[in-house]
């Protein structure tokens, strides 16, 4: 039982033990506590919905990390960062200072790079360019 169905049980309770007399109120109170005991069960369902998301979530996790191992033969994300620098061309945005990373293919892209954080274009010098292997 969660925290809240035993609130609102104890105050059940506490309403039972009142032994109010008044039709009215008594009518007013119980309605209360239905209402209360009712959102008490839609958190508590919530909560196993959220649980059984986050399950599902870390399977898919350990799912991805067994295609990566068989596909790259990686067990360890610092390899995957060690091979993205390997792939990838480090420019800083003068315009926003922003680091940012190109391939190969967009070096030689005619229409030059754009930052895609302020969208201003980037100019390189051709010596900076990645060694061909």
């Amino acid at each position: 039982m969660s925290r809240i169905s035993e609130k609102v049980a104890y105050l059940d309770g506490l309403m039972e033990g009142l032994e109010i007399e008044d039709a009215k109120q008594k009518k007013l109170f119980n309605a209360i506590i239905d209402a209360l005991d009712t959102i008490a069960e839609e958190l508590s369902d919530h909560d196993d919905a959220i649980e059984e998301l986050n399950d599902s979530i870390d399977e898919i996790y350990d799912d991805m990390d067994d295609y990566d191992e068989i596909l790259y033969g990686e067990d360890d994300e610092d390899d995957a960062d060690e091979d993205m620098d390997d792939d990838f061309f480090e420019v800083v945005c003068p315009s926003c200072g922003e680091t940012i990373y190109f391939d190969e293919d967009m070096l030689d892209n005619p229409d030059g790079l754009i930052c895609p954080n302020c969208n201003e274009p980037i100019e390189i010098n051709i010596a900076d360019k990645p060694d061909e292997d």
